[in-house]
Protein backbone atom coordinates (compact mmCIF):
# COMPACT_ATOMS: atom_id res chain seq x y z
CA UNK A 1 0.00 0.00 0.00
CA UNK A 2 1.35 3.58 -0.95
CA UNK A 3 1.81 6.48 1.20
CA UNK A 4 -1.09 8.03 -0.11
CA UNK A 5 -3.72 5.22 0.38
CA UNK A 6 -2.36 5.13 3.67
CA UNK A 7 -3.31 8.66 4.60
CA UNK A 8 -6.12 7.53 3.01
CA UNK A 9 -7.19 4.49 5.53
CA UNK A 10 -6.38 6.69 8.14
CA UNK A 11 -8.56 9.35 6.90
CA UNK A 12 -11.67 6.79 6.69
CA UNK A 13 -11.08 5.90 10.39
CA UNK A 14 -11.50 9.33 11.42
CA UNK A 15 -14.44 9.73 9.27
CA UNK A 16 -16.22 6.49 10.66
CA UNK A 17 -15.25 7.24 14.09
CA UNK A 18 -16.86 11.07 13.69
CA UNK A 19 -20.02 8.69 12.49
CA UNK A 20 -19.81 5.76 14.76
CA UNK A 21 -21.91 8.06 17.57
CA UNK A 22 -24.74 8.65 15.42
CA UNK A 23 -25.14 4.95 14.72
CA UNK A 24 -28.93 3.35 16.00
CA UNK A 25 -29.18 0.20 18.31
CA UNK A 26 -27.92 -2.43 15.51
CA UNK A 27 -26.97 0.00 12.53
CA UNK A 28 -24.01 -1.38 10.94
CA UNK A 29 -22.03 1.36 8.72
CA UNK A 30 -21.75 -0.34 5.39
CA UNK A 31 -19.29 2.59 4.41
CA UNK A 32 -17.70 6.34 4.61
CA UNK A 33 -16.65 9.17 2.63
CA UNK A 34 -14.84 12.11 2.82
CA UNK A 35 -17.28 15.13 0.73
CA UNK A 36 -17.14 18.53 0.20
CA UNK A 37 -20.64 20.17 0.26
CA UNK A 38 -20.30 23.58 -2.04
CA UNK A 39 -21.83 26.51 -1.18
CA UNK A 40 -21.10 29.94 -2.80
CA UNK A 41 -17.59 31.16 -1.96
CA UNK A 42 -16.45 28.31 0.09
CA UNK A 43 -17.64 24.16 1.05
CA UNK A 44 -18.26 22.52 3.62
CA UNK A 45 -16.52 19.39 5.05
CA UNK A 46 -18.52 16.36 5.63
CA UNK A 47 -17.86 13.14 6.98
CA UNK A 48 -20.76 10.60 4.95
CA UNK A 49 -21.88 7.52 6.68
CA UNK A 50 -23.97 5.36 4.66
CA UNK A 51 -26.18 2.42 6.77
CA UNK A 52 -28.60 0.33 5.04
CA UNK A 53 -31.74 2.25 5.80
CA UNK A 54 -30.06 5.82 6.37
CA UNK A 55 -27.38 8.57 5.94
CA UNK A 56 -25.27 10.14 8.31
CA UNK A 57 -23.83 13.73 6.90
CA UNK A 58 -21.76 14.94 9.96
CA UNK A 59 -20.01 18.59 9.06
CA UNK A 60 -15.86 18.07 9.93
CA UNK A 61 -13.47 20.15 9.75
CA UNK A 62 -9.88 20.42 8.61
CA UNK A 63 -8.73 17.78 11.21
CA UNK A 64 -11.38 16.05 10.75
CA UNK A 65 -13.40 16.34 13.95
CA UNK A 66 -17.28 17.24 13.85
CA UNK A 67 -18.16 20.83 13.38
CA UNK A 68 -21.55 20.55 14.01
CA UNK A 69 -24.89 18.49 14.33
CA UNK A 70 -25.14 15.56 12.04
CA UNK A 71 -27.95 15.95 9.04
CA UNK A 72 -29.88 12.44 9.25
CA UNK A 73 -31.46 11.48 5.83
CA UNK A 74 -33.70 8.50 5.56
CA UNK A 75 -34.12 6.24 2.33
CA UNK A 76 -37.93 7.07 2.28
CA UNK A 77 -37.42 10.64 2.37
CA UNK A 78 -35.13 11.12 -0.53
CA UNK A 79 -37.25 12.53 -3.03
CA UNK A 80 -34.99 12.76 -6.10
CA UNK A 81 -31.32 11.57 -6.85
CA UNK A 82 -28.50 11.72 -9.52
CA UNK A 83 -25.82 10.38 -9.76
CA UNK A 84 -22.83 12.21 -12.13
CA UNK A 85 -25.58 13.29 -13.75
CA UNK A 86 -27.89 10.17 -14.50
CA UNK A 87 -30.93 9.22 -12.74
CA UNK A 88 -32.13 12.76 -12.00
CA UNK A 89 -34.09 15.64 -13.86
CA UNK A 90 -32.49 16.77 -17.22
CA UNK A 91 -31.67 19.49 -15.43
CA UNK A 92 -29.16 17.82 -13.22
CA UNK A 93 -27.94 16.23 -16.38
CA UNK A 94 -27.41 19.48 -18.18
CA UNK A 95 -25.40 21.06 -15.40
CA UNK A 96 -21.99 21.97 -15.89
CA UNK A 97 -21.20 20.55 -12.69
CA UNK A 98 -23.18 17.43 -12.88
CA UNK A 99 -20.41 15.31 -13.95
CA UNK A 100 -18.53 15.87 -10.55
CA UNK A 101 -21.53 15.61 -8.03
CA UNK A 102 -23.97 13.47 -6.28
CA UNK A 103 -27.39 14.91 -5.74
CA UNK A 104 -30.39 14.61 -3.66
CA UNK A 105 -33.37 16.35 -2.15
CA UNK A 106 -35.16 15.57 0.51
CA UNK A 107 -38.82 17.14 1.26
CA UNK A 108 -37.14 20.01 2.66
CA UNK A 109 -33.30 20.34 1.42
CA UNK A 110 -31.48 19.60 -1.28
CA UNK A 111 -27.67 18.39 -1.17
CA UNK A 112 -24.86 18.30 -3.73
CA UNK A 113 -21.53 16.47 -3.11
CA UNK A 114 -18.62 15.98 -4.40
CA UNK A 115 -16.53 13.20 -3.59
CA UNK A 116 -13.19 11.99 -4.63
CA UNK A 117 -13.42 8.67 -6.57
CA UNK A 118 -15.61 7.36 -9.50
CA UNK A 119 -12.47 7.41 -12.56
CA UNK A 120 -9.50 5.79 -12.99
CA UNK A 121 -7.68 8.56 -12.22
CA UNK A 122 -9.26 9.71 -8.51
CA UNK A 123 -9.17 5.74 -7.57
CA UNK A 124 -5.93 5.76 -7.64
CA UNK A 125 -6.05 9.02 -5.84
CA UNK A 126 -8.46 7.63 -3.19
CA UNK A 127 -7.61 4.52 -0.82
CA UNK A 128 -9.66 1.79 -0.90
CA UNK A 129 -12.70 2.60 1.92
CA UNK A 130 -13.44 5.74 -0.08
CA UNK A 131 -13.78 3.37 -2.97
CA UNK A 132 -15.92 1.26 -0.95
CA UNK A 133 -17.52 3.68 0.66
CA UNK A 134 -18.16 5.70 -2.25
CA UNK A 135 -20.39 2.74 -3.91
CA UNK A 136 -22.19 2.16 -1.21
CA UNK A 137 -23.56 5.87 -1.34
CA UNK A 138 -23.88 5.24 -4.94
CA UNK A 139 -25.70 2.22 -4.25
CA UNK A 140 -28.19 3.91 -1.92
CA UNK A 141 -28.96 6.84 -3.75
CA UNK A 142 -29.68 4.72 -6.80
CA UNK A 143 -32.00 2.26 -4.63
CA UNK A 144 -33.69 5.78 -2.66
CA UNK A 145 -34.83 6.68 -6.09
CA UNK A 146 -38.51 6.49 -6.98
Amino acid sequence: MGFVAEKWEETSRRLAAQVAPHLGAGEALTGVVYATRPKLFSAALLAVGVTPSRLILVPVDRRLESAGPPVLVSREEITDAAVWGWGGSVRDFLSASAGNELRFATATEKFRLHVLGGNLLEDTLSGPTQRSGLEALIEFLLSAQR
